[in-house]
C-alpha cells in the first residue's frame, strides 16, 4: 500500500482547520462592522462578544486538542512505514467525525449531538492508537 495515502486524511483536517480560521476572521469582520466587539477584547479574550464569535473561537480551539493525537499518530505511522488499510479507514472516520463535530458546533451547537460525535472521534482515535501500539510493540 502506498504510504502517502495516509496524508490525505491529514490534509482533510488541515482544510477543516483553515476553514475555521476563515470563519473566525469573517465573524470578526461582521462583529467589528456592527460594533459588537471592541478590539481590546483580543488582548486577553475577555469581555462581551456575540455568541457566534465565541462559538467560532471555541471551534478553532477544538482543532488543536484531540486532532493533535491524530497528527502525531500519522507522523509515527509514516516513520515506521506501517500504513495499512485499517489505518486509512480509521483516519477517514476520525476526519469525518471532526467535520461533523465542527458542523454541529457552528450550526445548531446542540450539545448532546456534538458530544456523541466527539465521543465517536475519541473512540476511533483510541482504538487506532491501541491497534498501532499492538502492531509495533
Amino acid at each position: 500500500m502506498e504510504k502517502t495515502l495516509i496524508l490525505y486524511p491529514a490534509i482533510g483536517m488541515m482544510i477543516l482547520t483553515l476553514f475555521v480560521y476563515v470563519k473566525n476572521y469573517l465573524n470578526f469582520v461582521k462583529a467589528k462592522k456592527s460594533n459588537a466587539v471592541k478590539f481590546s477584547y483580543f488582548k486577553t479574550y475577555q469581555g462581551e462578544v456575540p455568541d457566534y464569535m465565541d462559538v467560532s473561537r471555541q471551534t478553532l480551539k477544538n482543532q488543536f486538542e484531540l486532532p493533535i493525537f491524530f497528527y502525531f499518530l500519522i507522523s509515527i505511522i509514516l516513520v515506521f512505514d506501517k500504513v495499512s488499510q485499517l489505518d486509512l479507514i480509521l483516519a477517514w472516520i476520525f476526519v469525518a467525525s471532526r467535520y461533523l463535530h465542527c458542523y454541529i458546533r457552528l450550526s445548531s451547537n446542540h450539545v448532546p449531538h456534538r458530544a456523541k460525535v466527539f465521543k465517536l472521534g475519541m473512540l476511533i482515535l483510541i482504538v487506532w492508537w491501541v491497534v498501532f501500539l499492538y502492531n509495533v510493540l
